[in-house]
């Protein structure tokens, strides 16, 4: 059994077959999949999906992207789709992007604060976003020492592991670990001790080799990432599904795994 802890099941290439999209996952051994909203809009997407299968799940947080339009009662709101909707495990993605956003940072920093803070009166795990912002998103989370968060779709260095990983975080692989120009992310990645790792997709983007010629990725592809990281560590594809799953389950909740 695999989970793909990270979709986008509401995103262009996806939401348009998303039953499908969601069959050939459970087919392909993907029991679960967490959806993740991103924006305001988004998060009605997201709850609509989240009736329509028994295996996904979701999660919802304001993208560092879409930070400037968050507006004043979004953490209010936020609050309320959690109180109705006992699939939503993790507050996220959210975090820090200094490379796209259009936000200026101290928002970002606003936006992202507000949100961890959200998750501590929650008791959820976050999932985090952070692109050419390590240091900055390193030093707001020594601030919450309680939470849990993954540092979802890492594409840092050893180095960076490192930092994460003194605070507890899982990291997220997803199939930027398979490609050739990566090799940076091979190497964090087995670094990454059992108990730390989990696999996404990032679906509707980047597929793994060797569907990485297919437009529009998809979660029954974490197939391909999982074995690639199970030949990186020299173990079997049957490991990392195992201990994965064990992971998503002691992050996100039971409630994954029921």
């Amino acid at each position: 059994m695999l989970i793909d802890t990270h979709c986008h099941l509401t995103y262009p290439g996806l939401l348009e077959q998303a039953d499908a999209v969601v069959a050939r996952a459970v087919a392909a051994g993907v029991s679960r999949v967490i959806t993740i909203g991103t924006d305001s809009a988004d998060h009605i997407k997201v709850l609509a999906q989240l009736q329509r299968s028994s295996a996904v799940f979701g999660a919802l947080g304001v993208h560092p992207h879409h930070a400037h339009a968050a507006g004043a009662d979004f953490i209010a709101t936020l609050r309320t789709q959690f109180a109705k909707n006992c699939k939503l495990l993790a507050v996220g993605e959210c975090g820090l992007d200094y490379h796209h956003s259009e936000a200026p940072r101290e928002v970002q920093h606003h936006v992202f604060e507000s949100q961890l803070a959200l998750a501590a009166e929650l008791n959820l795990p976050v999932i985090l976003h952070v692109r050419d912002a390590h240091s900055d998103a390193l030093a707001i989370i020594r601030q919450h020492p309680r939470t849990a968060f993954v540092v979802h779709c890492f594409t840092g260095s050893v180095t960076d592991v490192e930092l994460w990983l003194e605070l507890g975080a899982y990291i997220g692989f997803t199939g930027i670990v398979t490609y050739k120009n990566a090799s940076h992310v091979a190497d964090a990645c087995k670094y990454v001790p059992d108990d730390r790792l989990l696999v996404e997709t990032d679906a509707p983007y980047l597929a793994p080799v060797p569907k990485r010629s297919i437009k529009t990725n998809e979660p029954s592809f974490v197939l391909h990432t999982a074995a690639h990281i199970a030949m990186l560590r020299g173990t079997t594809l049957e490991n990392i599904a195992e201990i994965t799953t064990a992971n998503a389950g002691r992050l996100f909740g039971a409630r994954l795994l029921n």
